[in-house]
């Protein structure tokens, strides 16, 4: 499954991607929650706010991670209410209403440690595009 994000022009660099094609945590973030997407559109809808210096990685996730990531996210409007969400632990869906407004596919989250660690060391083929 490929997850998307947009960085720069204001936006965190949190990923880098190494000569190997490696995604990882800069240190400089390294406590960040991370913001991702799956379906292109809205990582493409947010590049295109921002100016000409954003940019946007992709790379891939094992179908099981994103299964796993479905599955404990917490809509982002009942999240801090929500018992189910692991002490601020548990994936945030982000931006529905983006998603709805545009009829954008795929999902946003914002991913807390540990999960957020699991994405890099699961990650391949990270690009940037």
């Amino acid at each position: 499954i490929t997850y998307r994000r947009v960085q720069g022009s204001g936006s965190k660099d949190i990923l880098l991607i190494d000569k190997d094609n490696n995604l990882y945590i800069n240190p400089r973030w390294k406590k960040s929650q991370l913001n991702v997407s799956t379906g292109k559109d809205h990582s493409q809808y947010f590049k295109n706010l921002r100016n000409g210096d954003s940019y946007i990685i992709e790379f891939d996730v094992p179908k099981w991670l994103d299964d796993f990531i479905n599955e404990y996210a917490i809509p982002q409007g009942t999240y801090r209410k929500n018992i189910l969400n692991q002490g601020g632990m548990a994936p945030k869906i982000v931006d529905r209403t983006v998603f709805l407004k545009n009829g954008f596919e795929g999902v946003a989250y914002e991913i807390p440690a540990p999960i957020k660690d699991w994405l890099i060391e699961y990650s391949q083929n990270a690009r940037i595009k």
